[in-house]
């Protein structure tokens, strides 16, 4: 099946700021249309919602299957990039493009766990107080759990990529940088209350995932009256 052949059975998929987790999509009720092993545990699934699960090794992503649509930018050996329009790939078989664009966003993704490594500190979350990571911690406390924090990081940004974008915008923006919550409302065209809540839920599925949704809440700097 060509790359066109395959658009033209699946539907239009929703905005890319909405795009489903790989278990919500996993479990949905949208047919699978097209699946392909490839070499090297790569695998590729295409739902009839117009929606992709790409997964290679262990790790996975989702994209909309329009977003093949655009030109696929690549650079060559002296850095100058090259758009290859929707045409080249139309009809050629669906995976040639599915697996470009799966492999791009798993860079992307790889990419944005290491800004995340100076941005969230899995201490925060796992002791409740949700905060940026404390400077002034011992050295060699740290050298000492260098090990265990790694493993403790690498299941966090597990959960993390586990969010929507909207989620992930909404707790990087009032935990990580502090800022109001009808500040962020405000820049995304909703409700403090509809920011609130989401921020909450999020917060609260972080707590479950590292077994401590039972210890309380901390006063500090992210949580204050302004909120």
């Amino acid at each position: 099946m060509t790359l066109r052949e395959l658009m033209m059975r699946a539907d239009n998929a929703a905005s890319a700021k909405q795009v489903p987790t790989v278990l919500a999509l996993m479990e949905s009720d949208s047919l699978v249309i097209a699946s392909e092993t490839m070499k090297d545990g790569i695998e590729a699934t295409a739902f009839r919602n117009g929606y992709v699960i790409y997964q290679n090794g262990d790790r996975a992503t989702v994209f909309s299957l329009a977003d093949c649509r655009s030109a696929y930018v690549e650079e060559d050996q002296t850095g100058m990039e090259h758009a290859l329009p929707f045409d080249v790939f139309a009809d050629q078989p669906w995976q040639i493009r599915v697996l470009m664009e799966g492999e791009r966003r798993l860079v992307h993704n790889s990419n944005n766990r290491r800004r995340y490594v100076s941005e969230i500190s899995y201490d925060g979350f796992a002791e409740g107080g949700y905060c940026m990571m404390d400077d002034r911690m011992d050295p060699i406390r740290m050298l000492c759990e260098k090990e265990a924090r790694e493993e403790e990081l690498e299941k966090l940004y597990d959960c993390l990529e586990a969010l929507t974008e909207t989620q992930r915008f909404i707790l990087i923006e009032c935990v990580v940088k502090g800022r109001l919550q009808l500040d962020v409302a405000e820049e995304m065209g909703t409700t403090r209350e509809n920011v609130s809540k989401s921020l909450r839920r999020t917060l609260g599925k972080l707590r479950r995932s590292f077994g401590v949704e039972g210890r309380p809440f901390h006063h500090n700097r992210f949580h204050n009256s302004q909120n």
